[in-house]
């Protein structure tokens, strides 16, 4: 029996010794910045991610999971919100006439970021599959990502400052753009903006020149000089799927895809460039 009971005493121990590693104690830039910026937060408990050290605590009968440097820099919150209610209309409005409204809704997340547009994050279950809807706070589905396993939404951190010159290029050819992610990769840089009531990918070689901005557009949004060229090509009869259109620096062109996986690129004056 004293055994048994000396074998209880030490497991008991051991899990809550393992429970306790996971609660760090931040310094004090950290637990300063998380006062300023969260007041009222209460039920704080600290943990690390990667080069993050992270807050959860509860605000406003919300679960908040808040990342910061060791230096106090805040760069991310996740609240819970779970409620379709607690949407604002827009998005909620533009969820409801997707192609996803019959889904099980399973979590709604809202993201705030530093430096970036907040991101509403609804994960749905449609037809055996899971969804992650990620939509600006206007309504637009900035991004859709099938079977996210990942919760925690690391990859909407950021990994560099965005450099001077993207951000002044952005800011003189896209006035009023705000920054959905930026993404530095050993080839390219990728910006992904809300522009016009777009979501635009805006391209750059690691050298910061611009090479291209991408982007769907309507059928009703090409030029008249391009459809009629289509209708007189090998293409007329078939059904036009998908159209995005491509700013670069020696002119706009169109890749169009049809039924049958066809794909054609074609330029602003209805000449068709391959096939």
């Amino acid at each position: 029996m004293k055994i048994n009971t000396l074998l209880t005493i030490i497991t008991l121990w051991f899990f809550t010794s393992c429970q306790d590693d996971n609660n760090i104690t931040p310094n004090s830039l950290v637990t300063e910045a998380l006062q300023n910026k969260y007041p009222t937060a209460e039920q704080i408990k600290w943990d690390t991610e990667k080069a993050y050290i992270t807050a959860n605590f509860q605000k406003d009968q919300l679960n908040h999971t808040a990342w910061f440097d060791h230096f106090g820099q805040w760069y991310m919150t996740e609240i819970e919100l779970n409620q379709k209610e607690k949407l604002p209309e827009a998005v909620r409005s533009a969820f409801e006439l997707s192609e996803y409204k019959n889904g099980r809704i399973d979590d709604i997340d809202l993201l705030e970021r530093l430096d970036s547009e907040n991101i509403y994050v609804i994960e749905v279950d449609k037809d055996g599959h899971e969804y992650h809807l990620c939509y600006s706070e206007d309504g637009i589905l900035v991004k859709t990502i099938l079977d996210n396993e990942k919760d925690d939404y690391e990859d909407y951190l950021p990994t560099d400052p965005t450099p001077k010159e993207i951000l002044a290029f952005i800011e003189e050819n896209y006035p009023e753009a705000r920054i959905v992610d930026i993404e530095i990769e050993q080839q390219h840089i990728e910006v992904e903006i809300i522009h016009n009531q777009k979501n635009k990918d805006v391209i750059f070689n690691t050298q910061k020149e611009w090479i291209n901005t991408h982007y769907d557009i309507q059928q009703t949004e090409i030029e008249e000089i391009v459809l009629e060229s289509i209708k007189q090509s090998e293409y007329k009869n078939h059904k036009i799927d998908d159209i995005e259109k491509y700013e670069t620096p020696s002119g706009i062109y169109y890749l169009i895809e049809f039924d049958e996986n066809i794909e054609i690129k074609i330029d602003s004056n209805g000449q068709i460039i391959n096939t």
